[in-house]
């Protein structure tokens, strides 16, 4: 894992933690919106760093690297803790564990729900094809990609990463997210909670973990991001996003 770094370290501290295949780099225009406000820490997870091959084994052990590094930078609390995605279950995992105070916990659409096997086999080679064809530079799905997945700003940086991922990875990745549920009786020790989640069919664990996340912990703001798929807010309406999270951070200061 690489950690980069922007602002004053005398700030605040914000975390921001990326989804599945997505590069670091998708947080530029969260980076640019808050370094003026806090000290940004954002994580190039394991498995997704684009200069050098890593692995990725689990939600848990990305979770416990990240708690080190922070604990060598001599920090124990995070104002702000946001993750999106894959990003938004070890950002879970960070809450769980209990090392690091948290003020706030944006997630946007964890899975904090359990897929099951045959989805967690489905998504598992819905990436491999991705990743494969995205190797071989195929230009249709990487077409695909900058229309659904990620905007195309980010397409150097995406084709990077791929190009280091291992299956394992992939696999490591599916199974630690899709493979076991989330704690519903965790205390929050006053940290405030902001779940956001689209409607399309790819949603369909968010929208799950939205209700248990609702049902099993009090206070909790949730956005419903109507017509949305997963993830399409954060990445191709940056500024909306920042929009949502500025509200309910100056909720927090108020």
């Amino acid at each position: 894992m690489i950690f980069h770094t922007f602002g004053d370290r005398e700030k605040p501290a914000m975390l921001l933690i990326h989804g599945v295949l997505c590069p670091w780099q998708m947080w530029d225009e969260v980076i640019a919106h808050y370094r003026e406000r806090y000290f940004l820490i954002v994580p190039e997870l394991d498995g997704h760093t684009q200069d050098v091959v890593t692995r990725f084994h689990s939600v848990e052990e990305e979770a416990e690297i990240i708690e080190r590094y922070l604990s060598l930078c001599g920090i124990g609390a995070l104002d702000t803790v946001c993750g999106l995605s894959m990003g938004g279950r070890i950002a879970a995992m960070l809450w769980k564990n209990g090392r690091v105070r948290i003020g706030n916990l944006v997630i946007d659409g964890g899975p904090l729900v359990a897929a099951g096997g045959f989805v967690s086999r489905m998504v598992r080679n819905f990436y491999v094809d991705i990743v494969e064809k995205c190797r071989k530079r195929d230009a249709k799905t990487i077409e695909n990609s900058k229309r659904n997945f990620l905007p195309e700003k980010y397409t150097e940086a995406f084709l990077r990463l791929v190009d280091k991922m291992e299956e394992d990875t992939i696999v490591n990745v599916c199974g630690s997210v899709c493979g076991g549920g989330f704690p519903t009786d965790l205390p929050t020790d006053g940290m405030r909670i902001l779940y956001l989640y689209g409607t399309k069919s790819n949603e369909m664990l968010s929208k799950k973990s939205a209700k248990l996340i609702r049902r099993h912990y009090r206070g909790v703001r949730l956005v419903k991001c109507k017509g949305m798929m997963h993830a399409e807010l954060l990445c191709f309406h940056p500024q909306d996003w920042l929009k949502l999270v500025d509200e309910f951070l100056n909720q927090a200061a108020g």
